[in-house]
């Protein structure tokens, strides 16, 4: 489920604005009905829940008329309601809808966008980016004239639309928005919480990605110190931040600043991941690489050996992967004085490598 929908029900308190005629018996009438679909819709009534939406709509209309802002904001929450379900054809035509009713009035254009966004939520969750991508970019326009009050919302909408570059490959279009979103977070006081972790991540594989390690390193150091903070260091995109820093730490030879993030990176995924899960392999390849650097050989040769079997037993003993793993370990071994070992997985290295030269 897409995380990046946006729910305007907080906009009942302000139909003032929409210059609507209707008395407080109408909106006490229809409110009710609301705030009831919504305890139907929590308590997991869902049945009902859609009936008592679909009644306040009614409510609304017979009071206000059917093209009243007011409806449409309703009609927003009745698909986000869908959308949580899963009811994908009926969310979309109720965003419809709604956008339907508030493009014919120049001054909806926030309530718009956000009914923009979340229609382009709806398309993401149906694997539809190239219809999403247009609707994230016209929201943004918006929320560009709208300013500071905006912020928020802007920066949501900015960091949906970099994952859909960013899920495509186009980081040339997913770098400049990850950015501006931590910006946009920057200026809401809200440098060290999560959303801001998740675009700094995200730049930090990036800049990874482009071997640009100088740019990557900080970011993902800001992505772990904010995760660590709220105790969100296990996640699959922490554990992954810090194999990536490790890494990087340890080709600029600063071990002591690797070996704790591999570390933890391991222990993480052996807790999480199966014991022929191929990202295991990787975790333990990369903490016996630095083991090696350190000339900690004897903590390094039972992780070759592991990575070596899971990696045999996923790939076969010819893929270029395997391959690599039998010259390190061979290396490993050669050091460890274990000679007549090191030649045998050199000779099935080779015989590995031979065929295909």
């Amino acid at each position: 489920m897409n995380s990046n929908k946006l729910n305007l029900a907080i906009i009942f308190s302000l139909l003032v604005l929409f210059g609507a005629v209707y008395t407080p018996a109408q909106e006490r009438v229809w409110s009710q009905a609301a705030s009831e679909a919504t305890a139907a819709n929590q308590r997991g009534e869902y049945a009902l829940a859609q009936t008592l939406y679909k009644e306040a709509i009614e409510l609304q209309q017979k009071a206000v008329g059917d093209d009243n802002p007011a409806v449409a904001i309703s009609l927003n929450n009745l698909a986000v309601f869908y959308q949580d379900q899963s009811k994908y054809p009926e969310a979309e035509q109720t965003y419809g809808l709604a956008l339907a009713i508030l493009d014919k009035d120049p001054s909806q254009n926030v309530s718009s966008a956000l009914t923009l966004n979340n229609l382009a939520a709806l398309y993401h969750d149906e694997g539809q980016d190239a219809k999403a991508e247009p609707l994230y970019a016209r929201a943004i326009g918006i929320w560009e004239k709208s300013g500071k009050n905006q912020i928020a919302n802007e920066a949501i909408t900015v960091t949906a639309l970099a994952g859909i570059y960013h899920s495509l490959n186009q980081d040339a279009k997913a770098e400049p928005l990850y950015l501006q979103a931590v910006k946009l977070w920057n200026e809401q006081g809200k440098s060290d919480s999560t959303e801001a972790a998740d675009a700094l991540f995200h730049l930090g594989e990036i800049y990874h990605a482009r071997s640009n390690n100088a740019d990557a390193a900080p970011m993902y150091a800001h992505a772990l110190a904010i995760w660590e903070r709220i105790g969100q260091v296990e996640t699959p995109e922490a554990i992954t931040a810090q194999g990536a820093l490790g890494g990087i730490y340890r080709a600029a030879g600063k071990y002591a600043e690797a070996e704790p993030l591999l570390e933890q990176a391991l222990k993480a995924n052996e807790q999480k991941l199966g014991p022929d899960r191929l990202e295991l392999a990787d975790s333990l390849n990369n903490l016996a690489l630095l083991y090696y650097c350190e000339a900690k050989y004897d903590a390094a040769e039972p992780l070759y050996r592991r990575a070596l079997e899971i990696r045999e037993k996923n790939l076969g003993s010819d893929d270029p992967a395997v391959v690599q793993t039998m010259q390190f370990y061979a290396a490993l071994l050669r050091q460890q004085g274990r000679k007549t070992e090191a030649r045998k997985l050199e000779a099935q290295a080779a015989s590995a490598v031979i065929p295909h030269m």
